[in-house]
């Protein structure tokens, strides 16, 4: 693994060689997040992950806009000359996907949509004002704690994640009003009725036990993309991470045929 910044100040990480694919976390931003998927996939392509503006190792001083996130991805394909590339997006991820298709195209290959929705519904909203106040009044230890329990299935959980009590006290590494605005972003975003304009070959994918976005919300983008496929995963809503041979086999299947 090679890591690089661009003259933006995203930092990024690149694995492998072949088509260029670049992978976009979720809510929580980081590179880190595609680890263990990268690690799969490097023997076939060039996988490139990268923390979203305001996040991680990236610029810090930045506007939390799932545009502004699309364009830094741009800009790591720059600092790496690469004019086309296959997209990966999990959750908030998939949004960024959804606005490179967009407004984007020609930089565009195959286009994964992971744990994503179309638009914020009732209790999607709900759920990120719980997990907003959380944040204000409980703090970031309890914001994790309550994203860690709603994000993994049952058995991964007990066994990677819960060896001790939780913790509240003290703050996790990351900016509490960043994340406030990252959830602000969320509940901003709707594209709906753009995404019949997509021709690119698209598989969509969602977990039947994933409580933070239902499956119904894959199955609504999946509906809206005239080329898009839909399968299913399990494991909650951070798949990739809970089961990642299952998911790299699935991507490499759907990439090459």
């Amino acid at each position: 693994m090679t890591e690089g910044r661009t003259n933006s100040g995203i930092h990024y990480e690149a694995a492998g060689s072949g088509e260029a694919l670049v992978c976009i976390s979720g809510l929580g931003g980081l590179a880190s997040f595609w680890r263990p998927v990268a690690a799969l996939l490097a023997d076939r392509y060039q996988v490139i992950c990268f923390d979203h503006p305001g996040v991680g190792r990236s610029v810090s001083d930045a506007d939390q806009r799932i545009p502004a996130i699309a364009q830094a991805a741009l800009d790591v394909l720059d600092a790496e000359s690469v004019i086309h590339a296959h997209f990966i997006g999990h959750s908030t991820g998939s949004l960024v996907v959804q606005t490179l298709a967009l407004d984007h195209p020609g930089r565009c290959g195959k286009l994964v949509l992971s744990g994503g929705w179309v638009k914020p519904d009732r209790r999607f909203r709900d759920l990120f004002d719980l997990r907003r106040r959380m944040l204000e009044k409980l703090g970031t230890r309890a914001y994790s704690a309550f994203s860690r329990l709603g994000g993994y299935d049952a058995q991964w959980y007990e066994k990677n994640v819960a060896s001790s009590p939780l913790q509240f006290d003290g703050d996790d590494e990351f900016d509490k009003q960043t994340v406030i605005n990252r959830i602000e972003m969320l509940l901003g975003y709707d594209r709906a009725d753009e995404l019949a304009v997509i021709d690119k070959e698209t598989l969509v994918m969602g977990a039947r036990d994933d409580f933070i976005v239902p499956f119904h919300h894959s199955e609504d983008l999946a509906q809206r993309i005239r080329n898009a496929t839909l399968v299913e995963a399990q494991g909650g809503h951070f798949f990739p991470q809970v089961d990642p041979q299952a998911f790299a086999l699935r991507i490499g299947t759907f990439l090459d045929r």
